[in-house]
């Protein structure tokens, strides 16, 4: 259960790192009158191996600090 926690929590962590650097970095290159569908479109792809990046990440955290646990 411990093993689980601790990479929800890491989930968790990384993809709101994700979305505020993301909401950041848009809005400081947001450019008013200047369409976007294009780059709309392609996040879908990028969110979604943002998403796999991110829970395999958080499952290592998870495998690593449990070894140093025990």
């Amino acid at each position: 259960m411990k093993k689980y926690f601790i990479f929800i929590v890491s989930l968790i962590l990384l993809l709101a790192a994700y979305q505020i650097g993301t909401g950041l970095w848009l809005t400081s290159t947001h450019v008013p009158g200047v369409g976007t569908q294009a780059f709309a479109d392609n996040m879908k792809l990028i969110n979604s191996l943002v998403v796999l990046g991110s829970a395999s990440l958080a499952f290592l955290l998870a495998q690593k600090i449990r070894r140093k646990t025990v």
